[in-house]
């Protein structure tokens, strides 16, 4: 009986001896995140490049782009890209219109959010840019129809001189073929009677 009575107490150390003990609930290997490393250094160091040696980075990058088919390396070329003139963020725009479409960046959360960041931004000028030629278009078809109408004013006045020069002969015409009245003949003249 004794025996019996002592059952509680060892359940109840034994329960505290594994209390005390801190095992692991449960054990994960956790991975790391990938990123794409240093995304940013390519777009800066580019920045600071003459014509020429924009060009060979460029190249150098487009195809190592090609060779490895890294997502990143897609990305990093498309920054570099989106720095240039209208047909380079074009193809800027491509690059990373196609990456995020084929949904490889969607493990690369920060990188993602670079690439919808530079599509918005790409996608904004590319408006930007189509808004402004639309209004230079807009303007020098404005031009045009203002000089024509310029032009068709000056032949209109031209005109309406000619005419006031024609009306102007025609009353002198008229003034020297009507014969002087009465009261302006010259003095000792005599009005002919039977005239």
């Amino acid at each position: 009986m004794k025996e019996l009575s002592l059952l509680p107490l060892i359940l109840l150390a034994g329960c505290c001896s594994l209390s005390e003990q801190q095992l692991p609930l449960f054990s994960v290997q956790m991975e790391p995140v990938p990123v794409c490393q240093n995304l940013l250094a390519d777009y800066e160091a580019y920045s600071s490049m003459d014509d020429r040696a924009r060009a060979i980075f460029r190249k150098d990058m487009d195809q190592q782009r090609m060779l490895t088919g890294d997502r990143c390396e897609q990305l990093r070329l498309a920054l570099v890209y989106s720095q240039g003139d209208v047909a380079q963020k074009a193809r800027a725009l491509k690059l990373v219109e196609d990456l995020l479409a084929s949904g490889a960046m969607a493990e690369l959360l920060s990188a993602q959010r670079i690439a919808q960041l530079l599509r918005d931004r790409l996608t904004d000028e590319r408006k930007q840019l189509l808004r402004v030629t639309q209004l230079r278009y807009e303007l020098k078809r404005q031009q045009a129809d203002n000089r024509r109408q310029a032009e068709e004013l000056e032949n209109l006045r031209s005109r309406l001189r000619q005419l006031k020069q024609i009306e102007q002969n025609i009353n002198e015409k008229e003034q020297s073929l009507i014969p002087p009245a009465a009261n302006e003949l010259p003095s000792g003249a005599v009005p002919d009677p039977g005239g």
